[in-house]
This record gives structure tokens, sequence and C-alpha cells, in this order.
């Protein structure tokens, strides 16, 4: 029932039973050693699937009584709430629909010539655009990629560099959509406060100490608290990543077409992976579903363009 030859394929397996059904809260999983032999696999790949499993809070470990499923992950917190109360849901960071502009005629003048495989995957006039925007925000020059929104350019990014059970440094409080997509694609969220500066230094030391691969940032108008980083803190994030340049930097500046706060630099010079992504939604509306991301050659050569 269960297959796969590597960590990550047996992990996949078994979660996928557990969302099927087939896998229920409280089924032992075979002894590793038992499972190892029926997939003809080193012991350590089906031990190292396991603790991911226990890491993303799809099982646990009882000690000598084995490896048992905790359940299918409970539903996730959706954005939103009752359409018919009085109140304004500002959570969600959606704009004001009258102020968004008409894009209908742009639309007319775009091209009808269907693409095709081979071609680029990025309009040249787009490309040579977004380098422009994002030139000052990068340590160097940065590849250019073009994405479905922020949050499918985060989920790349992390399954490019990450594996199942990693942890991810993330705000505290959260951008709701973030924690989603963690849960889903089975990283481990470890949760850095954030005061009115932004996110607090030692807590992102902390976090980094205790293993974390990746830190999503949100340099300005972070959801759900408003804040910015101010260069003061800015800088000090800064200095802790320098210390730590195998984590993976992922800077998510949403509201960088909006946002009246300056740009402040956290991407340390010694990062060896890195993304910065603007996107679009805040000022053109969510339909206009499109991101743009910057990141290091090696990052953006993982990661693609999609």
């Amino acid at each position: 029932m269960i297959d796969g030859k590597t960590a990550n394929e047996i992990f996949d397996s078994i979660r996928q039973h557990i969302i099927a059904g087939t896998l229920r809260a409280e089924d032992s999983l075979p002894p590793v050693r038992e499972l190892a032999s029926e997939l003809k696999v080193n012991r350590n790949t089906v031990a190292a699937a396991y603790k991911r499993l226990i890491t993303a809070g799809l099982a646990q470990s009882l000690g000598r009584n084995g490896t048992v499923i905790k359940g299918s992950p409970s539903p996730v917190a959706l954005e939103g709430g009752d359409p018919h109360t009085p109140l304004h849901d500002l959570s969600g960071g959606n704009p004001d629909p009258q102020r968004l502009p008409d894009l209908s005629r742009y639309f007319a003048r775009l091209s009808r010539t269907p693409h095709l495989y081979g071609d680029a995957p990025v309009s040249p006039k787009l490309h040579a655009w977004a380098a422009r925007w994002l030139r000052d925000a990068t340590p160097v020059a940065g590849e250019i990629d073009i994405t479905s929104g922020a949050i499918d350019a985060i989920e790349r990014l992390l399954c490019a560099h990450l594996l199942p059970g990693d942890s991810v440094a993330v705000e505290d409080p959260c951008f709701l959509s973030s924690i989603n997509m963690l849960r889903y694609a089975g990283f481990s969220a470890s949760p850095v406060s954030v005061d009115s500066e932004g996110m607090q230094p030692e807590k992102l030391e902390q976090a980094l100490n205790q293993g974390a691969r990746a830190v999503i940032l949100t340099p300005r108008a972070h959801n759900p608290t408003g804040c910015s980083l101010s260069a003061r803190r800015a800088a000090a994030l800064q200095n802790i990543l320098a210390r730590y340049p195998q984590v993976v930097v992922i800077i998510d500046d949403h509201f960088a077409l909006l946002s009246s706060s300056p740009w402040q630099p956290v991407i340390a010079q010694t990062t060896q992976h890195w993304a910065v992504i603007r996107s679009v939604s805040k000022a053109l509306g969510p339909d206009l579903r499109l991101a743009i991301v910057a990141s290091d050659s090696a990052t953006s050569a993982n990661f693609g363009c999609g």
C-alpha cells in the first residue's frame, strides 16, 4: 500500500493515504525495519519519512509501540466571513473595488497570437519592466520569473529548497493563506513575534537556532497588523541573516505598488538563496493573479517559470 524509494516519496505516499482515508487516526504504520525491507530501501530512509510525518502533524511516535497516524489535517481556516454581516472584513487585505482601474481597454490591446511550446515564457516587455522595478530590491541583479500570485511563488520557492517536515520561520501573527499553504505542503511553521517595527530579531534568531530552513518576511503592510519594517529593524534582521547564509530568505513585498513606506533591505550579502516577490493584486485587483519574483540564479533554475 505504501510505496516510494526516497523519504520524500514515502512521506507523500502515506500523506495521500491519509487524505484518501485508507489510513485513519490511530492506525499503526509498519515498523521501520519491516517497511524498509518491503520497499527495498535503507531503514534511515523510512525513519526520515516517519520523522517528517510527525513534524507535519500527521503522525505521532509512541516510542516502543511504534508510529501511528494522527488523522487527516484539520480543516484550514478560510478567509472571509458571513456575507450577510454589516461588518467589513479587513483581514484579507482586499482593495476597494471602486478604486480599482478599468483594465478592459488594456486587455483589448493584447496580442491575440497564440503562444506555443518553446516560446519565451515571459513577455520581453514585462521582463524588462520587472527587472527595472526590482533592481534596487535585491543584493545583486536577480533572475526574473512570473507566477500566479505571491502564495504560488512562496510555495514553489520553498519546494525548490526544502523537504516536507522542514521548518519555516514566519511572522506571528501571520497571513492566513501563508499558514494554510505551509500546512498543505507539509512544512512546519516556526512563529516569530511581530511588533510595530516588524519581526523581532531575537525571536528570529531563536527560530533559526532551532533549525528553521527558510524565513518568509513581509517588509511593508504586514497582514494582519499593517506594520512596516523600520530601517533599524531591517538592519538588525539583516545582521542576523548574515550569520545563517544557508537559510532561504523570501521577501513578500505584496504592497510595493501602493506603499508609502520606504523599501528596507533585509537580504544579506552572504545569503545563498533568496527571492523578492512583488504582486499586483492589491493595486490592480485579485483577478489579475500575477506576481513577479527576483531571485538568485540557482533558485530561479530550480523554481522555474510557469
